[in-house]
């Protein structure tokens, strides 16, 4: 499975800054998932997920992208976002929903688990004409067989 999410993730986590925005296109042809997080401390981050939907709708090729919404930071007192709040939001939108904390690890693998689970479930998502190939290997002459030229052993 292609994960561009998880690449995205780990090369240019941008963070929604909007120097970077003019990057998010290309990210977004043939994703299979995408996670929006927001920050239930921080109520703005909460109201910006709209604007982030309406990118989405524009630069995502699969019309059936699995699409997550998170609600971070909830080992945090301080909640300007209730879940109900974060729930709703999600219901409306068709989105999966789950509240974690980054911090502590809380939901974290969970909220993936459930993404990666969802996007196998998906017909037509995977598709199958870009999942890599192998390469058959045979031997044509006894000279070829002192070559390494795929996979060497150390022994």
């Amino acid at each position: 499975m292609d994960c561009r999410l998880l690449g995205l993730l780990e090369r240019n986590d941008t963070a929604g800054q909007e120097r970077f925005r003019s990057l998010n296109p290309s990210y977004y042809r043939g994703t299979q998932g995408i996670v929006l997080v927001y920050d239930v401390t921080r109520k703005d981050t909460f109201t910006g997920l709209e604007s982030w939907l309406n990118e989405l709708e524009i630069y995502t090729t699969k019309s059936n992208t699995v699409k997550m919404l998170v609600g971070n930071k909830t080992d945090k007192p301080d909640r300007e976002v209730e879940r109900r709040e974060g729930l709703q939001f999600a219901k409306k939108r068709s989105l999966l929903f789950i509240e974690t904390s980054a911090k502590t690890e809380d939901g974290v693998q969970h909220a993936f688990e459930e993404l990666v689970i969802k996007i196998l479930q998906t017909p037509n998502l995977l598709d199958r004409s870009t999942e890599k190939k192998g390469v058959q290997l045979k031997e044509s002459s006894q000279q070829e067989k002192s070559v390494c030229t795929a996979y060497c052993p150390l022994s």
